[in-house]
């Protein structure tokens, strides 16, 4: 899977980096849905990695339902940072999942 992650980084002129945010600026946020916190349609609330707090403007319920079905599947979260002190909250403008892979049992 690393081997994966990373052709896809090269394929995209992506890198990981570490360093500080800035509200009100956007970053393309690696990781997945580790909790649902509100599935109300168009007033989604989910959390990120287990300590990002994101928003998201679902206003489709088939579509919240999809999210839902996401979650703890990786995906690149576009985001704009909102609050940095304790929880560090965004709003989630665009969610990529990878592709589906199925399992035979």
């Amino acid at each position: 899977m690393e081997g994966t992650a990373q052709n896809f980084f090269e394929q995209h002129g992506l890198e990981v980096t570490s360093g500080e945010v800035e509200i009100g600026k956007t970053y393309p946020i690696y990781g997945m849905i580790t909790n649902v916190i509100s599935d109300e349609p168009g007033k989604v609330l989910v959390e990120i990695n287990f300590h990002i707090q994101a928003s998201m403007a679902i206003p489709e319920a088939d579509k919240v339902t999809l999210i839902k079905e996401r979650a703890f599947e990786p995906g690149i979260f576009v985001s704009t940072i909102l609050e940095k002190e304790g929880t560090l909250k965004v709003r989630c403008s665009t969610v990529v999942f990878g592709k589906r892979t199925g399992f035979d049992a």
